[in-house]
């Protein structure tokens, strides 16, 4: 069982990206949301933490010598039973309140001019060609042309709606300056024997200061901003409030227990055997864009799991991202991996099911590979279960209605 924690960055969170950085003049970008392994590392750490002992072991041997803790955090090359299992943005209205989700919109939902629309699969319009090999077209329904706004967040009650199959209302979306704000900084490199200003490397580094503001155009309903983030796994070993060293320079973030329930766990597929998948993290598998579990059987993408199958027919992606990180233990960066960017959308159809809730189960576990019968590994059978720990491949059984 899953326990939930409320980050809230007491600075400025420097999350970076994976563009090169380091001479002089260039930009270090930041991501938001950030990817669920920074969480990952940091409450990770934060259970070691209590104990000087345990991390200097764990930093110089790998393993623990505490049999709580080792069943826990597991090893560097294999994972125990610590997992992320829910990671999103999110406001409080105040400090008792109990903190609502924010997410980013899934690709198939589109913030027009009027309103939301979304978009949905059609048959390839005549002299219309496509390099995909799906056969239908993620198309936007619209009645009349508009230009897409950007700038937003869903809120919790919108990503509900949304994943019911519904338009959310107007309310149910909030801008992203409401939330949490660009924090610009200058640097100037040091010379690393001296400690002396290093001639022209002058750089730019990005973070984001989560302080709610409201303006008369866009009023803001929280009182602070932050993440809501999952866990399972962790022993009883994680006090329900404290402090976190968080993105770069390892700034402040406090944390504490929260109760809160996924309100997208009961989504019924239609009579038809119709569903979507919707991640909520970014997604690593084998085959780049194609989650793990889907194999070609002649013209058609075949999803088979334990005890279902079902067919993909479109998709709606964003751009790729690339995930790395540090390897705290080697001292070194992870390799680098495209994803599937969270909120990608995958429709299927022809869903077969030995017994009621062999699909939502499969998805609840994460999109890998070991959680399917296909015979393909993600990241071969240690990566894939640290990246699993992570959180990453985590993604929402939503409703499709034409």
């Amino acid at each position: 069982m899953s326990t939930y924690y409320y980050v809230q960055p007491t600075d400025s969170l420097f999350v970076r990206g994976n563009l090169a950085f380091g001479d002089g003049g260039e930009h270090g970008s930041a991501l938001m949301p950030p990817p669920p392994s920074l969480f990952a590392g940091a409450f990770r750490s934060a259970i070691l933490g209590r104990d000087a002992g345990a991390m200097s072991a764990f930093l110089q041997d790998g393993h623990c010598s505490d049999a709580r803790l080792a069943a826990c955090l597991g090893t560097p090359e294999v994972p125990g039973e610590f997992r992320i299992t829910w990671l999103s943005l999110a406001g409080q209205t105040h400090e008792q309140a109990l903190p609502e989700a924010l997410s980013l919109f899934p690709a198939d939902l589109v913030c027009l001019e009027s309103g939301f629309a979304c978009l949905q699969p059609r048959e390839r319009p005549a002299g219309v060609a496509s390099s995909g090999d799906l056969p239908l077209l993620a198309t936007l329904v619209s009645s009349k042309q508009e230009k897409p706004r950007s700038g937003f967040y869903l809120r919790e009650a919108g990503l509900r709606r949304h994943l019911q199959g519904e338009l959310p209302k107007d309310a149910e979306r909030i801008k992203t300056s409401a939330v949490h704000q660009r924090d610009p900084r200058l640097g100037i490199g040091l010379a690393t024997e001296s400690r002396s200003a290093e001639e022209g490397l002058i750089y730019t580094t990005e973070g984001f200061a989560f302080s709610p503001a409201s303006t008369a155009s866009t009023p803001c309903p929280y009182a602070s901003t932050g993440f809501l983030v999952g866990i399972e796994g962790t022993n009883e070993l994680l006090p329900d409030q404290g402090q976190l060293r968080l993105g770069g320079d390892g700034r402040s973030a406090h944390y504490r227990r929260v109760a809160f329930e996924p309100p997208f766990s009961n989504v019924v597929t239609g009579a038809v055997g119709n569903f979507r998948l919707v991640l909520q993290t970014p997604g690593l598998f084998a085959q780049g864009w194609l989650p793990d579990g889907i194999g070609r059987e002649g013209d058609e993408f075949i999803l088979r799991g334990p005890g279902f199958s079902a067919r993909l027919v479109c998709a709606a992606l964003g751009r790729r991202e690339i995930i790395s990180g540090w390897d705290l233990f080697n001292w070194k960066p992870k390799p680098a991996q495209a994803s599937s960017p969270a909120g990608s959308v995958y429709w299927f159809d022809q869903l077969h099911e030995e017994s009621p809730g062999k699909l939502a189960a499969w998805v609840a576990n994460g999109l890998w590979a070991e959680n399917s019968a296909s015979p393909q590994a993600a990241l071969g059978a240690g990566g894939g279960r640290i990246r699993r720990a992570e959180g990453y491949n985590l993604a929402w059984l939503a409703a499709w209605q034409n």
